[in-house]
């Protein structure tokens, strides 16, 4: 595997730099990371250019293009991401290569949080992967270190070489998890809202199970459930669940896995079969999630929204969901979705009101099945 390696430093001292050499001597066999140079050799970018563009901005394209993932260190100028990385990836907007590239972001200083929100967003808005996991604030013992004072920093080695191993899994992970990251009609992430109220609920966040659990209960507890509340409008797509404030389960469901995928967080869609009341007929299909976490697997979780008898919670490796499985013709339907089932988007896009959906809910047939 080769991993890009970009500095937002041009300073020969830089630690941001000393921080990616040191990466690249902590790589496996396996693993191959080699620093990007002539970053400060690219002129300011010009559309004008991309006719033909000079030949260090090729070179750099040509370099991503080949690489299988990037890893951006940056320091923060005046609340903001450096002129080098800004024009770096300026350059790189219009490239086809850089989409669904996977990005981890490191921060040499806990006090950069401003650049490295801003990096992040960046890099989410030009449809690169980010590797969440990957994407660490290193606890430097100084502003002033060198590779060798972090080789000889356990903690920092260990935060390093983790930061290899995560990137690595997901490079692996991605061609089977691409369409559980990608912005869809229904699904989608890639609209500013989402974006901004992704990353608001991943501040703070040390790991991806964490902006999980984040996004989860925000879901749950502050959208509220379209016919708990009887609230219209009814909405399907994430935007309109987050824009609104209000869906049913299948709704709700779309915006959980939207600020997880614009977290880069893969999260799919999984429905149960339920019952209405009691143990007879009719039945109607529920919706929820599942989100893939690197220490667990899928993991399915319900943000339909608690109230008396439903209590639902994020606490893996345990599920603990909305509706547990009863009577003998309920059933988890099987599998993960990155997409909503025809009956769901049919259900919520064809009945105007909150009532219409109630007489109308989505089933599926066992043929169906």
């Amino acid at each position: 595997m080769k991993i890009l390696a970009l500095s937002g430093s041009l300073r020969a001292a830089s630690i941001n730099s000393a921080v990616l050499r040191t990466v690249r001597h902590l790589a496996p066999s396996s693993i191959e990371v080699y620093l990007c140079s002539g970053l400060g050799d690219l002129p300011l970018y010009n559309p004008d250019l991309e006719q033909a563009p000079p030949a260090v901005a090729l070179q750099l394209r040509n370099e991503v293009a080949a690489a299988d993932a990037l890893l951006i260190a940056s320091p923060e100028y005046a609340h903001g991401v450096t002129g080098t990385i800004k024009n770096t990836l300026d350059w790189l907007v219009a490239f086809e290569g850089f989409v669904d590239k996977p990005v981890a972001v490191l921060n040499a200083s806990p006090r950069a949080h401003h650049a490295d929100a801003a990096l992040k967003e960046t890099l989410i808005t030009m449809s690169a992967t980010l590797i969440e996991a990957a994407s660490i604030t290193l606890p430097l013992p100084s502003a002033n270190i060198g590779e060798a004072e972090l080789l000889a920093a356990p903690e920092i080695v260990s935060l390093l070489t983790g930061v290899l191993i995560k990137t690595q899994r997901v490079v692996k992970l991605l061609p089977d998890m691409k369409p559980f990251l990608g912005s869809s009609l229904y699904i989608d992430s890639q609209h500013p809202a989402i974006v901004a109220q992704a990353a608001k609920l991943a501040e703070g966040c040390a790991d991806e199970e964490a902006i999980a659990k984040h996004c989860f209960e925000f879901v749950r507890d502050v959208i509220k459930h379209s016919w708990d509340y009887r609230l219209n409008p009814v909405t399907c797509t994430a935007s309109e669940v987050l824009i609104h404030g209000t869906g049913y389960c299948y709704a709700k469901s779309h915006l959980l896995a939207a600020l997880l995928r614009a977290n880069g967080i893969s999260a799919g869609l999984c429905y149960q079969r339920l019952t209405l009341d009691g143990d007879q007929p009719p039945y109607c299909l529920h919706g929820l999630n599942a989100v893939y976490l690197p220490q667990h697997g899928w993991y399915r979780a319900d943000a339909r929204g608690n109230k008396p008898g439903v209590n639902a919670d994020f606490c893996p490796p345990l599920e603990k969901l909305a509706f547990p499985i009863v009577h003998p013709l309920e059933q988890d339907l099987p599998g993960v979705l990155a997409e909503p089932l025809p009956a769901v988007v049919k259900a919520l896009t064809e009945n105007q009101t909150v009532e219409q959906v109630y007489h109308h809910l989505p089933d599926l047939a066992a043929t169906e099945q």
